[in-house]
């Protein structure tokens, strides 16, 4: 059972070998909200593995996740923000992990379908 402001779930698409997965999110709940959240998946999936050198952001390893926070889609003023983090290639030529955030729905109504995010990778 998931902790009470999360979904449970997060979306994992790899683009290069096309699998889909549903990820357990009481792993990365201790890192807190989206921002957290997508800085844990993209160590775990882009750093860890340790076979690419994070020096090219358009490289099939680097991840784009897309991921709310714990009081998304609750009512409460201001938390419906969807954080996007990846390594980013807008300062080239050191290119950086960076994170932006956006507001709307979109975080409301990814969290009211279960999902706490979703991260595309490839």
């Amino acid at each position: 059972m998931a902790t009470p402001g999360f979904g449970g779930k997060l979306l994992l698409v790899n683009l290069t070998n096309k699998q889909i997965t549903a990820l357990d999110t009481e792993k990365y709940e201790p890192f807190g909200g989206g921002h957290g959240i997508a800085t844990a998946l993209f160590w775990d999936y882009c750093v860890t593995p340790g076979d690419w050198d994070l020096q090219h952001a358009f490289h099939p390893n680097n991840m784009v996740a897309l991921v709310t926070g714990p009081v998304s889609g609750t009512g409460v003023p201001w938390a419906a923000r969807t954080s996007v983090s990846g390594l980013s290639p807008q300062c080239y030529p050191i290119q950086w992990f960076s994170h932006s955030n956006f507001g709307g729905m979109f975080g409301a109504f990814m969290k009211m379908a279960g999902w706490d995010g979703v991260a595309v990778i490839g």
